[in-house]
């Protein structure tokens, strides 16, 4: 075989990589990922980027897709995360969002089209007791 041919299927076996995160520098969007063959840094595709934007970071240990375009290490992109027994539900029919103890900051409005519940209490059908009429304010969240 010869070192073209030979270079052109190490490109092509490395075109589309799982690899693992093992560093992140959220500043500059990239994380750098060991992948068979292949350890760099890579830039981190988000579902949206412009003004409608979704930010979040992979996490050191977490499984990826890297694609790299014509095998070249340098223009590497992360695509996606993997689940590796690490699921944070069991039910296909319940998405779910699960922030690692951190929380969600949203920039903007929200409108829900159904019940929000937190801590077990609903937003919409909760009441407060011992609540005077006229022009008094209630208590505090409960």
């Amino acid at each position: 075989m010869s070192m073209a041919a030979a270079e052109g299927d190490r490109r092509v076996a490395n075109v589309v990589q799982i690899g693992t995160v093992t560093d992140v520098d959220a500043a500059t969007s990239r994380a750098r990922v060991k992948a068979g063959e292949i350890e760099g840094w890579f830039a981190v595709a988000h579902m949206r980027a412009g003004a409608l934007s979704f930010w979040w970071m992979p996490a050191v240990g977490e499984q990826v897709v890297v694609v790299v375009p014509s095998g070249e290490a340098a223009r590497g992109v992360i695509l996606a995360g993997i689940y590796a027994g690490n699921a944070p539900s069991s039910d296909p029919a319940t998405p779910m969002i699960e922030l690692g103890g951190g929380k969600l900051v949203v920039n903007g409005d929200i409108e829900v089209n159904g019940e929000v519940t937190a801590n077990g209490i609903a937003l919409s059908t909760h009441v407060h007791g011992g609540v005077m009429p006229g022009g008094g304010n209630t208590g505090g969240p409960q």
